[in-house]
């Protein structure tokens, strides 16, 4: 028999944009870029066109870390008897941790700032989560997983 689902979430950054989005935006700065690096050409300041390619380059550099972070996930499952932690870097790896929910508790840093994760203590362990949500998201998965593993250990209680 399956037990059930306490409480289930999964967290992972917001991506601002498609990307068809994406496409449209460096289509438009490379059309800029290049009408500019013309009229630079044309008006003998040709060796701004160099510095032009280079500012396209920093921007693709910096889409390509965006996009890399957004496949960042994390999942957090709980039942009565189990809390599973579902971890998947922006490489693709998957890392799963299972600890007995009765042995578990959550803490957050109150007041919460943009440095503060979710930390799950089990089996003396600590376990950072959630650094990818803003501090009230964060808040709030906390107060949600708290009222749920308080939840399952009445369950287990009774």
């Amino acid at each position: 028999m399956t037990e059930p689902i306490l409480f289930r979430e999964i967290l992972q950054s917001h991506q601002a944009l498609s990307p068809r989005g994406w496409a449209i935006v460096f289509g438009a700065l490379g059309l800029f870029f290049a009408s500019f690096g013309l009229a630079m050409f044309v008006s003998g300041a040709w060796p701004v066109i160099g510095f032009l390619g280079l500012e396209i380059g920093g921007l693709y550099l910096g889409y390509r870390v965006v996009v890399s972070r957004a496949r960042r996930r994390e999942e957090v499952i709980l039942t009565p008897s189990t809390l599973s932690l579902q971890l998947r870097d922006q490489r693709g790896r998957l890392f799963r941790q299972s600890f007995p929910a009765q042995g578990c508790r959550v803490s957050i840093n109150t007041p919460t700032t943009w440095d503060d994760p979710v930390v799950l203590h089990a089996e003396n362990r600590r376990i950072p989560f959630g650094g990818d949500l803003n501090p009230d998201q964060r808040k709030d998965v906390a107060d949600r997983l708290f009222q749920a593993l308080k939840q399952a250990r009445q369950q287990a209680a009774a």
